[in-house]
């Protein structure tokens, strides 16, 4: 616990040092033991006497301080009104003349209309050489069948006609024994292709072998009757 005045007497008690202001000490006000600081017992110090005036001649002036830091740029002041022109100068010499690179060929324009077509000029001299024969035209209609008869040609006699297709081959008569004509008589293979003729029909004693290979043709409306 911490010690009291009351139980130590105060020349035996320790030496403060470095006062800041802020121990509290007791005091007697009025009677009675108060608290106080130090701080405010050194307040109530009173102010000595004004001491004379020291002597008047300033002192030497210190060395200049550093600069201090560049404040913020001020708002920019109104123009000013345009001053007078001044004196023309003297004209400089002359440039060296010298000729510039051709620039590049520009696009090409656009076709202009096309113009009208100017007057027929004069008809030239004929011509004394005969130009190229044109080309045959095509052939005209064939006129109308005359009415008039023409002459009668010489008279002689005229080529033989070619000679017709064969007609169908007759049907066989019967045989048999003189005077009879009772049998129809036809082989029994057939080794030729055939075609019976058309409009007509064929009729054979049979069994009939057809060859291999070998066709018999009987037209639409037509029959082959084997017997």
């Amino acid at each position: 616990m911490p010690r009291y005045a009351s139980n130590v007497q105060i020349p035996n008690l320790g030496a403060a040092v470095a006062l800041n202001g802020t121990e509290q000490v007791e005091i007697v006000q009025a009677g009675e033991s108060k608290r106080t600081t130090t701080q405010f017992i050194a307040n109530l110090a009173a102010t000595g006497p004004t001491g004379p005036a020291g002597p008047s001649t300033a002192g030497p002036t210190g060395p200049t301080g550093p600069y201090g830091p560049t404040g913020p740029t001020g708002v920019a002041g109104p123009a000013g009104a345009t001053g007078l022109n001044g004196d023309i100068g003297p004209t400089g010499p002359t440039g060296a003349a010298g000729t510039g690179s051709t620039g590049a060929t520009g696009p090409t324009g656009p076709q202009g209309e096309v113009g009208n077509t100017g007057a027929a000029g004069p008809t030239g001299a004929a011509s004394t050489v005969a130009g190229p024969t044109g080309p045959t035209g095509p052939t005209g209609a064939t006129g109308a069948a005359s009415t008039v008869a023409g002459p009668t040609g010489p008279s002689g006699t005229g080529p033989t006609g070619p000679t017709g297709v064969a007609g169908p081959t007759g049907s066989n008569y019967p045989t048999g024994g003189s005077p009879d004509r009772i049998f129809y008589e036809n082989q029994q293979t057939v080794t030729a292709n055939y075609t019976v003729t058309t409009s007509y029909n064929a009729m054979s004693a049979g069994p009939i072998t057809i060859n291999s290979g070998i066709t018999v043709t009987v037209p639409s409306g037509s029959y082959w009757t084997v017997v």
